[in-house]
C-alpha cells in the first residue's frame, strides 16, 4: 500500500526516521597540483568487496564536487571522538580555493603526493573515482580503495545522528 505525499507531507513524516540512520563523521580531502580541498562528510559507506569500493553523497554546489571526475583520487579519514581540532576545520563550508587550502594549517598529515591523510585520525583510505552518478541534489561518487591503513587503533569512531533526515 503506497501513498504519494506532498513535498512538505514527505519532509514532515520521512524526515525523522531519516535522521535517525547512524552514520560515521569523515573528511574527504582531493588534491589537484597544488589545490588542496576537504569536506566534512557523514553520508559514506562501503558499497562492494571486490574491489572494494565505498561511496560518498556530495552537495552539488561544494567546490570539492567539481574536483570529483572519473579517475582523480580523493582520501577518506575516519574521525575519532577525539579529532574535534580536525572536525572544527571542516565543520562549514568554505566558498574560495584560499579558503579550502587554509583549514589544512596546522593539522598534522601524513606525508605523500596524494591528497590529505591527518596523522590523527583513526585511519583512512585512499581512492579512485569509479563513477559520478547523479543523485538530485548530491552526486554519489563511487571510490575505488587502492590503499589505507589503521593509524591509531585507540579511539572510538565519531558517529552523527540528525534530527531531520532533510538537514545535515
Amino acid at each position: 500500500m503506497s501513498t504519494i505525499l506532498s513535498e512538505s507531507d514527505l519532509k514532515e513524516k520521512v524526515g525523522p526516521p531519516l535522521g535517525k540512520i547512524a552514520n560515521g563523521v569523515y573528511i574527504v580531502t582531493t588534491r589537484d597540483g597544488e589545490e588542496l580541498d576537504g569536506m566534512l562528510a557523514t553520508w559514506i559507506t562501503q558499497a562492494a568487496f571486490a574491489p572494494p569500493m565505498v561511496s560518498v553523497g556530495i552537495n552539488k554546489s561544494r567546490h570539492i564536487a567539481s574536483l570529483m571526475n572519473k579517475g582523480s583520487e580523493f582520501a577518506v579519514n575516519i574521525l575519532s571522538k577525539e579529532n574535534m581540532d580536525i572536525f572544527k576545520n571542516f565543520a562549514k563550508p568554505v566558498k574560495t580555493p584560499e579558503e579550502a587550502h587554509a583549514r589544512f594549517q596546522g593539522l598534522d598529515r601524513v606525508e605523500h603526493a596524494g591528497p590529505p591523510v591527518f596523522k590523527k585520525a583513526i585511519g583512512y583510505l585512499l581512492c579512485k573515482v569509479h563513477n559520478v552518478v547523479d543523485a538530485g541534489d548530491h552526486n554519489l561518487v563511487l571510490g575505488e580503495v587502492v590503499d589505507g591503513s589503521i593509524l591509531n587503533t585507540e579511539p572510538e569512531s565519531m558517529i552523527h545522528i540528525r534530527k531531520n533526515g532533510f538537514q545535515y
